[in-house]
């Protein structure tokens, strides 16, 4: 199963660019009042303008576009360097955010080794807003990883049919 295609490249660049109209559209009326204020030479005014105008872009960028933004470098990284294939069994799926890199991901335990011996296990990082079906749990399945972000994943027995 693919975790991500063209699709999510472009749906990623429409997230970004609605937030950053969303946040032009709060800010302008706050600058409107700057500018009104630096028109009519009302110091006090202008300056609350200019300090609303910079409050709402930081507080904009914070909590919706910054996400995006970090989001878009994630998905451009991963998808632009090397990729391995590795064959383990899911020993465990964290049900905890891993917030790394300014993206949050769900932790995927695998084991590589056929004793299922503890050195023989391995992280891989999903993304939070993909799913790893639970019935996956304690079978083989091989994944595709760029480090150890998640790409690609199937069950071993599907693979070889």
């Amino acid at each position: 199963m693919k975790l991500y295609s063209q699709e999510s490249f472009q749906q990623n660049a429409q997230d970004k660019k609605r937030e950053l109209i969303r946040m032009m559209i709060f800010a302008f009326p706050c600058l409107a009042v700057a500018v009104a204020g630096f028109a009519l030479r009302i110091e006090p005014l202008c300056t609350a303008g200019v300090i609303l105008c910079g409050a709402v872009i930081i507080f904009l960028y914070d909590a919706k576009l910054g996400p995006q933004v970090r989001y878009g470098r994630y998905l451009k990284e991963a998808h632009s360097g090397l990729s391995r294939k590795t064959l383990g069994t899911l020993v465990r799926i964290g049900s905890d955010p891993v917030y790394t890199d300014g993206v949050n991901f769900r932790e995927i335990i695998l084991n590589i080794y056929e004793d299922m011996s503890e050195e023989g296990e391995r992280r891989f990082l999903l993304d939070w807003r993909r799913e790893m079906p639970s019935e996956w749990m304690n079978q083989d399945i091989i994944v595709t990883s760029h480090g150890s972000y998640l790409l690609e994943m199937e069950l071993a027995a599907e693979a070889k049919a």
